[in-house]
């Protein structure tokens, strides 16, 4: 009795043992294969970049900044922040001593071809909120203001300067939402933008 007690408790755990190794053994699997996420090739940048436009006839200096992660230094995507440098003096505009703010925010995403040659081209698309509001000297000027929605295709023409850095220069069109203020609308200061900058980043 004790013999046979003791073959069953030898081939119990012998069962035992090639269960938990075959479950060692066996993959888990997950909504998310970690496997398919390669982290050689993801990329992050920053591109802080000077514009220069025209907004109901005023030219316009602007400062874009925009910062995001890139999969094989091909496809891009993060946010962005631009706004006036400048006051921005309206050919509309009736009062007398008063300038427009302009500023935007939203996100891109980015094409980029051919990236590892010197001279490559980049396509970023920007597609964000707005707003324009005419102010003094003292600040607002009580004459309200008005917000939208805007799209700006853009092409850019990059140099590979260093393995972390880029210049470029190109330009893109300002697509402003419906908006009306003051005397004039979005036909008045959507337009082309032409850009100057550097892309300065982690490229894979």
């Amino acid at each position: 009795m004790k013999n046979t007690f003791l073959l069953i408790l030898a081939a119990a755990c012998i069962f035992l043992n090639k269960k938990l190794y075959a479950q060692e053994s066996e993959e888990v699997n997950t909504l998310l294969d970690s496997n398919s996420i390669n982290t050689e090739t993801i990329g992050f940048f920053i591109v802080p970049t000077v514009g220069l436009t025209q907004m109901d006839g005023s030219t316009t200096s602007l400062l874009n900044v925009r910062a995001g992660i890139s999969l094989k230094d091909e496809i891009s995507f993060g946010a962005y922040f631009s706004t006036a440098l400048n006051e921005i003096n309206p050919e509309s505009e009736t009062i007398a001593n008063v300038y427009m703010d302009y500023w935007t925010v939203g996100a891109f995403a980015e094409y980029t071809l051919l990236s590892k040659k010197v001279f490559h081209l980049s396509f970023p698309f920007y597609a964000g909120y707005g707003e324009v509001q005419m102010d003094n000297e003292n600040g607002d000027a009580g004459l309200g203001e008005a917000n939208f929605l805007q799209i700006e295709p853009s092409a850019l023409l990059e140099v590979n300067l260093h393995k972390n850095v880029r210049f470029n220069l190109g330009g893109g069109y300002r697509f402003i939402g419906e908006m009306d203020y003051r005397n004039f609308n979005q036909s008045d200061i959507s337009g082309l933008t032409a850009y100057i900058g550097l892309k300065i980043g982690l490229f894979k």
